[in-house]
Parts: structure tokens; C-alpha cells; sequence
């Protein structure tokens, strides 16, 4: 069953042996020379995988991967039970919960994993658990400046999507500050955004 189609790939829900499974499967683009294609998309596969693996050890949950398949760009992961975070806070307008969501990214930055694609669709609310989903435009870098551009997308996508709980950012400033580096990161993240608005 088709879960969700994005530019980038379609998300597949599949029952194996009683279990769910969640198969994202990275679709060509013909726009793109088809060498270049398969590599774009091959790297994104593996990348992903790896980076999905590598939150979950130090600590920030991610669906558990099953198996990554090279050939068809395919990663078969665990599927969570949940609600995104988005319309919980929507739905709810419990912008405390930010707090926790500022923890999580400052481990991710803290062990140089810059997600990518940082909003509150990313995110999944699976009992007490905050679960991150889609690395597909992550990457590991010990870069000031990509951690500063992770956290000034997850402002954009949170003030274009909550622009009524202007408290939820504060609050995800202060988990974040969890993370030592935390001030420089913001204070580069003031400079791309300025440097952004004058292009």
C-alpha cells in the first residue's frame, strides 16, 4: 500500500511475516542524465541507511533498518506507530514538547549528524518517544555552517507551520543549548538567515 509519494521517493506499508514494514523506494528522475541519476540516487540510499543507524546509537530514535538494497535504491525499514509531530501540535498546541525536540537535534549535532530536512513532518510522536524519519538529505559534517542551516530549516518549516505557538521555538532553543557548540551554531544561523534574506 502507497503511504506517501515526495519528490524524492514513495513510501510503501508491507506486511512481512505479521510485522509492518515501511519500503522507501528512491524513484528515477528523467530529468537527470541516468548515470547520474543512479548515482545521486544510489549515494542518497546508503546514506541515508547509515545515518538512520548512526542517530540510533548515540541515542536519537530512528526506524530500525531491515535492509537497504542497492540495485532498486530501496531501504526497508521498520514502521512507527504514531502521530507526526506536526499535527500533534497542531492538534494539541503543546509547544513544551519542543524542549525535547532541541535535545534531539543537539545529540545529532553533537555526534555531527546535520539531518537535512529538520520539521515537525520528520518527526513522529510514538507514545513518549520522539522517533526522526527521512536522512535522505542528511549528512555528517563537523561544518558550524551546515548545522546552522539544519537549524534555521527547522525555523522557517516551524514558523510557516505554527506561526500561533512562537513559544515552541524558544523552547527548542533552550534543549538545544544542550549541545556546547550551541551558541556559535546560532549565532552562524543569524548570519545565513541575514545573508539569505539580501539574495
Amino acid at each position: 500500500m502507497l503511504l506517501r509519494k515526495g519528490a524524492e521517493a514513495e513510501l510503501y506499508l508491507l506486511d512481512r511475516e505479521g510485522q509492518k514494514v515501511v519500503l522507501k523506494r528512491r524513484v528515477p528522475k528523467p530529468y537527470r542524465l541516468p548515470q547520474l541519476d543512479n548515482y545521486i540516487r544510489k549515494t542518497r540510499t546508503r546514506r541515508e541507511a547509515r545515518l538512520l543507524d548512526r542517530a540510533r546509537r548515540v541515542g536519537v530514535l530512528t526506524p530500525r533498518v531491515f535492509r537497504v538494497d542497492d540495485k532498486n535504491m530501496e531501504i526497508e525499514m521498520e514502521y512507527v506507530e504514531g502521530e507526526r509531530l506536526k499535527e500533534y501540535l497542531l492538534r494539541t498546541g503543546d509547544w513544551r514538547i519542543m524542549e525535547c525536540v532541541g535535545r534531539a537535534v543537539a545529540t545529532l549535532h553533537a555526534n555531527d549528524i546535520v539531518h537535512g530536512d529538520l520539521t515537525t513532518s520528520n518527526i513522529i510522536l510514538s507514545g513518549s518517544d520522539l522517533v526522526f524519519i527521512d536522512f535522505g538529505l542528511g549528512a555528517v559534517s563537523k561544518s558550524l555552517e551546515d548545522k546552522a542551516v539544519d537549524v534555521l530549516c527547522f525555523k522557517k518549516s516551524y514558523f510557516a507551520t505554527h506561526p500561533d505557538l512562537p513559544k515552541g521555538w524558544a523552547t527548542f532553543l533552550e534543549g538545544y543549548h544542550a549541545y556546547p557548540d550551541a551558541p556559535s551554531v546560532i549565532k552562524r544561523m543569524e548570519v545565513v538567515e541575514r545573508r539569505a534574506r539580501y539574495l
